[in-house]
């Protein structure tokens, strides 16, 4: 099915999905994905995020338990561990679970495509009407997963997607649906340890007046590499799409979104902040394609990064693609240093400098999740900052 010749890591693909009981929607997703193969460096949107290369290198042995995000006490967890479900939580009425085999998702991201044809199950989650509690979805260990989430009409909630793999190869596939009026809060942690390869890849469409509210924090492996892929189907419709990462040692994480707006009066906001440092790497990709019949459009993109070392590294791409004559659009980018006056600023007050380092960085990066107005899960968000400046600076 790869008609070009394939790469090593391709063929271990090939031979794990010809081990799989055959279906017509996995020789499908296969298919899509044989066309392109592993993303690598000469494709423009992953030249940072060499997915072929790192997965070509041997496996790391297993390292120390990667620390988990801490689920609100209220919270239903769901976990999947290796692609199977573990722990199924007690639902409540409006919140309806399904697993069994893999869905078509047509998409163009070939780890969406990869994971369609390797994922074990698939699961679906329906959501009618609004749900207090946030729904808790821990997906841990290797291999493939495949996750469907529909919000129908007027509903809300909130969902947080912890991502973490010890070591190994995780791929996992979302895709997000809400119809008109829904509201969706998406909250996502992301960390491996140091050798593992981890992708997370959402595609997410908004009916009309949807609205969705992300937040994503990540802290890399030996790559990492976190996707958004949003669509507008419908008028007046909103998202924010917020993040973070911290990176050391030699980690690398990739945070990658995609916006089509494609119909009238819609609005995107985006605020992304980065920290890397020892030899750590941190890739943004940014793009904002607005479609002639995106009218109206108001979207801002925003990514700052700190550097704390001549051997980190940050790389970092913000688009516009604009076919629109009636839009406000903007986008930025800066990386640079702490400020050393800030921190001579708070020296003289009594701080040595790695509390000083820790404060300044602490409120820089938490701008990313100033909008997330439950205290609750604010506070959540901003524990593994908090534990990541204590173990690093």
């Amino acid at each position: 099915m790869i008609a070009r010749k394939p790469h090593p890591a391709e063929d271990a693909l090939r031979a794990a999905y010809e081990a799989m009981s055959p279906s017509p929607v996995r020789a499908e997703a296969f298919a899509r994905f044989a066309k392109t193969g592993l993303p690598h460096r000469r494709v423009e949107a992953w030249k940072w995020t060499d997915v072929r290369q790192a997965l070509a290198k041997k496996p790391d042995e297993a390292t120390s338990p990667v620390r988990r995000l801490k689920a609100p006490s209220n919270a239903m967890v769901l976990r999947i561990v290796d692609g199977q479900i573990k722990d199924i939580p007690d639902l409540p009425i409006g919140v309806q679970l399904g697993i069994g085999k893999v869905v078509a998702l047509t998409t163009k991201l070939p780890m969406i495509n990869l994971a369609g044809a390797l994922a074990a199950t698939s699961i679906t989650l329906r959501i009618e009407g609004n749900i207090d509690v946030p729904l808790f979805i821990s997906v841990e260990g290797q291999g493939h997963s495949q996750i469907k989430v529909e919000l129908a009409a007027q509903s809300q909630a909130h969902i947080i997607e912890d991502h973490g793999a010890q070591t190994g190869f995780s791929n996992t596939a979302l895709h997000y649906v809400l119809a008109d009026n829904a509201r969706l809060s998406r909250l996502v942690h992301h960390k491996s340890g140091a050798g593992a390869v981890h992708v997370v890849s959402a595609d997410i469409s908004l009916a009309k007046s949807a609205k969705l509210d992300q937040f994503s924090l990540g802290f890399g492996a030996r790559l990492a590499r976190l996707e958004t892929w949003v669509t507008y189907q419908g008028e007046d419709a909103r998202a924010r799409l917020n993040g973070a990462y911290l990176l050391d040692g030699e980690r690398h994480a990739d945070q990658t979104f995609h916006v089509d707006h494609g119909v009238e009066n819609c609005t995107t906001a985006q605020l992304v902040r980065g920290v890397v440092k020892d030899s750590a790497r941190g890739v943004f990709q940014g793009k904002f394609h607005v479609a002639r019949a995106g009218q109206h459009t108001d979207a801002s993109m925003n990514h700052d990064a700190i550097v704390l070392n001549a051997g980190a590294c940050v790389n970092a791409k913000p688009e516009l693609e604009i076919y629109a004559d009636d839009v406000a659009c903007a986008h930025g980018n800066t990386s640079g240093a702490l400020d050393e006056n800030a921190l001579f600023y708070m020296r003289q007050r009594g701080l040595d400098e790695a509390e000083a380092k820790a404060l300044l960085i602490r409120a820089f990066v938490g701008a990313a999740f100033d909008d997330l107005k439950d205290e609750t899960l604010h506070d959540m968000m901003m524990e593994p900052i908090k534990l990541w400046l204590e173990e690093k600076l």
